[in-house]
């Protein structure tokens, strides 16, 4: 606002507040004809200017004797070339000993409009405590003594409740106090408990699933020279399904050997040089047979930059991730193609970040069941475990495998329509690369 704009609208607020305080009725003929305003405590908007004199003289008529205002704030704002809002805060101080008034902040909102050559008063607001006024008072006078008794007598009481209630709060708090360390010892109790039963259960799974590797390899080896030697179609046929139904041990096996391994956080990545083209090979070389008897398109994009580096970490953990969601994308898939993407996102001296994107056109997965699948021995329908098998862990050890490696597997899909899988992974350059 311009300095020449707020001395004018600073020397008219001053003359309406000397008015005020004076109770000079000269004072109404600063009211726009086109009026508005809230009265006192009421909420009731007054747009009749012949109303609002009405509610100014009776006010006056009140206290015909000087006001004094004691003024705490004033902001003037300019709306419009023509409008300027004032806004002030200040105590009304009455001439009565100890009224309830001097104690409370009054504030005033002032519109001024120009109107030709003049600034006229276009809509006025006052909020004052008048909360104990008669109808047709604007200062209750007498009632504002009573309203200080009535007050001192109000405080007394309160700050006796007030003393009972904290007295009873303290005791309150003393028993929470103990009863909250009495459960939190229990708690820690129970904590470790569990802790000790998981570590006991993780190492109890390890050992029974090598127990049971070690024999299940027998199996399979001897199954496999059977095979080879045998001439009659019949047993190679039940041999192969033998065959068959081991290796899915086996897989069924190692998953709980490696979740055991990492609830026990006994799991620990190899660091070895390796190049990405080697990992796709394999599971393109694993699953292309599969996705071909399925009538399905396996395409592996790799971006040209990837094939040149020399990385450095855990290979076949990282092929192990892959080849989890692609098979899983074929698995789950019955037309269309199955796409297995990698990017380069992140590289410098030390290291690379690459992203994945395993993308099918299958079934897809229910928003409600999305957050299941990186559940322990869940899968988003349980119909599909029947359909399709599985143990539900492969998602599980495949996101903790990726946060061990500095990344994390996220999923978007739409029933109907497919899934894509997003993984991300921080690795090492090998060195001389």
């Amino acid at each position: 606002m311009q300095p020449e704009r707020q001395r004018l609208i600073r020397t008219l607020f001053d003359e309406y507040i000397e008015m005020y305080a004076a109770r000079d009725d000269r004072l109404t003929t600063r009211f726009s004809q086109n009026f508005s305003g809230y009265a006192g405590s009421s909420d009731q908007l007054v747009t009749d200017r012949e109303e609002w004199i009405r509610i100014t003289r009776l006010d006056f008529a009140q206290v015909p004797e000087r006001i004094r205002i004691e003024m705490l704030d004033l902001a003037l704002q300019e709306l419009t070339d023509d409008v300027v809002a004032a806004t002030a805060f200040f105590h009304i101080h009455l001439p009565l000993p100890e009224h309830v008034l001097a104690h409370e902040t009054a504030r005033l909102v002032l519109v001024f409009r120009r109107e030709g050559s003049d600034w006229m008063i276009a809509h006025s607001g006052i909020s004052i405590p008048f909360g104990l006024a008669r109808e047709g008072e604007v200062y209750p006078m007498t009632r504002l003594q009573e309203r200080n008794r009535e007050l001192e007598v109000l405080v007394e009481e309160r700050t006796r409740d007030l003393k009972i209630a904290n007295d009873a709060l303290d005791a309150h708090r003393n028993h929470l106090e103990t009863e909250v360390q009495q459960r939190t010892a229990a708690l820690s109790i129970a904590k470790e408990a569990a802790e000790a039963a998981n570590r006991a259960k993780s190492i109890f799974l390890g050992t029974v699933s090598h127990e049971l590797r070690t024999p299940m390899n027998a199996i399979m080896g001897m199954t496999s020279v059977a095979r080879g030697q045998a001439t009659d179609p019949t047993l190679i046929r039940r041999l192969t399904v033998i065959d068959r139904a081991s290796h899915h041990l086996l897989a069924v096996i190692n998953d709980i050997l490696d979740i055991s391994k990492l609830e026990a956080e006994r799991l620990t990545l190899e660091c070895k040089d390796f190049r990405l083209d080697d990992i796709l090979q394999k599971i393109t070389g694993q699953l292309g047979h599969q996705a071909e008897a399925k009538g399905l398109q396996l395409v592996v994009d790799e971006a040209p930059e990837i094939g040149d580096l020399a990385l450095q970490g855990d290979p076949l953990r990282l092929e192990q991730i892959l080849l989890n969601l692609a098979d899983n994308a074929v698995k789950f898939t019955d037309r269309g193609t199955i796409s297995l993407r990698s990017r380069l996102t992140e590289l410098d001296p030390n290291g690379v970040r690459l992203n994945f994107e395993v993308q099918d056109s299958g079934i897809g997965i229910a928003e409600k069941d999305l957050k299941r699948l990186f559940s322990l021995f869940e899968q988003a329908d349980g119909s599909t475990t029947r359909k399709y098998g599985g143990t539900g862990l492969g998602l599980v050890i495949s996101k903790r495998l990726a946060q061990l490696m500095g990344g994390d597997i996220s999923v978007v899909s739409e029933p109907g329509v497919g899934s894509t899988f997003t993984l991300n992974v921080r690795l090492n350059r090998a060195l001389g690369n």
